[in-house]
């Protein structure tokens, strides 16, 4: 069975549904990007696998999803870019009130401060491979 590196991650405003349009997801690393796709099987015809979130609460739906930016929809036309094409993965739990709420309850002390304007300098979160499509998520203060 393979299993994928593990990895944490330190919410800010997007990943706790805080910024414009709400988000309630991140992007992952660009070092975890390729054992990721290649795991998932993503490419351009399929560019999203539900995967579950675990924790002893129980599991809690969210997405992974391949974002291809190769400048094929410009928001500006006529103007030159020099981005380079690249890939990235995003993981989103937008519109699942369950793993919304599930998030909520564990870092209130990230909401607290994000809310405040402040950074997010207190709560990690930690996810963990179990294999298939599940991922087991632990919550953790940076000090202790």
């Amino acid at each position: 069975m393979v299993i994928l590196p593990a990895f944490s991650v330190v919410p800010k405003k997007t990943f706790l549904g805080y910024d414009k349009s709400s988000g309630h997801c991140f992007t992952l690393k660009k070092s975890l990007t390729y054992p990721f796709i290649k795991y998932f099987k993503l490419e351009k015809g399929n560019l999203q696998q539900e995967i579950k979130l675990v924790t002893d609460e129980g599991e809690f739906p969210a997405i992974l999803r391949l974002i291809i930016q190769d400048k094929s929809k410009p928001n500006k036309i006529g103007i030159k870019r020099n981005w380079k094409e690249r890939m990235v993965l995003n993981i989103a739990w937008k519109g699942k009130d369950n793993t919304i709420a599930m998030m909520s309850e564990n870092l209130d002390l990230a909401i607290n401060l994000v809310g405040r304007g402040l950074r997010n300098n207190r709560q990690i979160v930690n996810f963990e491979h179990l294999g298939e499509n599940r991922f087991y998520i632990s919550f953790n203060s940076m000090y202790t």
